[in-house]
């Protein structure tokens, strides 16, 4: 009994070992939130698929790419949208095409 017991301490260090890496890679720990500008891109993607691509909205069937994201950032095509809107639609838009 006592064998199986420290012959099991190798294989749990060597485990330990071989995941620690796996939580320390990325940017974002277990415990932060997402940022403000992560939260806009989110809410950005929403907003941009509700009004500006829906089936009955002005860029319906069009596919997103960075000539149309700028014209969208120009103010084309004209889209009623509250400020909060707006700043995530600028956003997502900017972030994604890195305009």
């Amino acid at each position: 009994m006592l064998n199986i017991k420290i012959a099991a301490v190798p294989v749990a260090l060597a485990l330990a070992l071989v995941n620690a890496p796996a939580f320390a890679s990325g940017s974002e720990g277990f415990s932060q939130a997402p940022s403000n500008d992560t939260r806009l891109y989110n809410v950005g993607k929403g907003v941009y698929a509700d009004k500006f691509s829906c089936s009955s909205c002005p860029l319906a069937g069009k596919s997103l790419n960075a000539e149309l994201a700028r014209e969208v950032v120009s103010g084309k095509p004209a889209v009623a949208l509250s400020e909060t809107e707006q700043a995530a639609v600028m956003t997502y838009l900017k972030r994604r095409f890195k305009l």
